[in-house]
């Protein structure tokens, strides 16, 4: 692909400062969920909500990230990546402000649901995008590597934040962000549309491509039950805010290691299914470790695993069905099984820890990730040799 043809069809590749937009717009997109496990900590305790109300306000925001994704899925192809993207990432910011002026849960659920419709828009967006590159695997592993990025960062200033100018504060700060990344979209994204294929050859996807869909489900449903919950877990393993935050920000930094060394191994030309198998099984024994919370040294080595290896197999799964099944719109149809998945973990984590409790949470999501690396087996069992251009 040359430099022309990548900016004829919106394929930023070809524009460093393009690449730079779409990295912050993926983060933009899905900050709520990167920052989760302290922002459902701080919703309880700043507006003294229960776990099951935030487990519907989390699973809200993740519903309208998968409409979000649904619509760009069907409408892509009449919209410009710019037009939409700068459209998109102005709600977000304004859905994030609006939350610091709500203050009960009918209020936070609407503002959620549109901040969350806005986030899968962008997210989708980008992700449509970098399925135009020639290395379409190594740019999800950028953007994976972003998501980490900002999630450390996160974890380490979120608390004085929090301390200084309190729950609004955070919100505040995250609707700048996306405001101030709207302005950069407008000026640095090219006016392509979003993609080029009808919804019916979209969803047409070969059965190795259904059998990755469902595991890629399962990964995603699971480690949103957790990943919401971890702060919660630590809190409950009776660890102090310092180590939690130092945790969280430490699994952030691991989870950079993961996408780094997807980003290596997509270089190569290869099978990927026994590192996803790996990858799967190692986060089934980082979640089980999470029942050793309370020693701060486990919760460290658990949050590690457990994000170095979610930041490590997404992207080859998404590589995977990339090479399975081209085409700039079907990895949308990835997106929405991962966004399925985002919808049921909250709703799935708050019911196993109000009716059961957090190590069974931990033993539940260690048997299902589980499942998902046997799903991968069969798949890897049934597919031919992959080979990445």
């Amino acid at each position: 692909m040359t430099r022309n043809h990548a900016s004829a069809v919106g394929a930023c590749g070809a524009n460093s400062a393009e690449v730079a937009v779409l990295l912050w717009a993926g983060v933009a997109g899905t900050s709520f969920f990167t920052l989760a496990p302290s922002l459902i900590g701080a919703l309880i305790d700043g507006l003294h909500l229960s776990v099951r109300e935030v487990g519907w306000i989390a699973s809200c925001q993740l519903a309208g990230s998968a409409l979000g994704n649904f619509l760009t899925l069907l409408l892509g192809r009449r919209f410009s990546v710019r037009h939409t993207l700068t459209a998109s990432l102005v709600i977000v910011g304004f859905a994030d402000l609006a939350t610091v002026a709500a203050h009960d849960v009918t209020a936070l659920l609407v503002c959620r649901l549109a901040g969350g419709v806005a986030g899968g828009v962008a997210f989708s967006v980008v992700n449509a995008a970098a399925a135009r590159l020639p290395r379409a695997g190594v740019m999800f592993a950028s953007i994976a590597i972003a998501q980490m990025l900002f999630g450390a960062l996160g974890f380490i200033g979120m608390p004085p934040l929090k301390a200084a100018f309190g729950l609004g504060g955070i919100f505040a700060t995250l609707g700048g962000c996306a405001l101030a990344c709207a302005v950069a979209s407008a000026v640095c994204i090219a006016p392509a549309p979003v993609h080029g294929s009808r919804l019916r050859a979209s969803l047409s996807l070969t059965p190795h491509g259904r059998v990755l869909l469902v595991a890629l489900f399962a990964t995603y449903l699971t480690s949103t039950a957790v990943w919401t919950h971890l702060e919660r877990i630590g809190v409950a393993a009776h660890l102090t805010d310092g180590v939690i935050s130092a945790g969280l920000a430490i699994g952030m930094l691991a989870g950079i290691l993961g996408a780094v060394g997807a980003t290596w191994l997509l270089l190569r030309a290869g099978d990927p299914y026994h590192f996803l198998i790996g990858g799967a099984t190692v986060m089934a024994v980082s979640t089980g470790l999470l029942i050793k919370a309370s020693a701060p040294a486990a919760y460290l080595i658990a949050l590690c695993g457990f994000n170095s290896a979610q930041a490590f197999i997404t992207p080859l799964y998404l590589a995977r069905l990339a090479a399975e099944n081209s085409g700039d719109a079907r990895i949308l149809v990835a997106m929405l099984a991962m966004y399925l998945g985002l919808i049921g973990g909250p709703m799935l984590g708050a019911g196993l820890v109000v009716g059961l409790g957090y190590q069974e949470l931990v033993l539940v999501a260690a048997a299902l990730f589980a499942s998902a690396a046997i799903l991968t087996f069969s798949a890897r069992r049934s597919t031919p040799q992959m080979v990445i251009p």
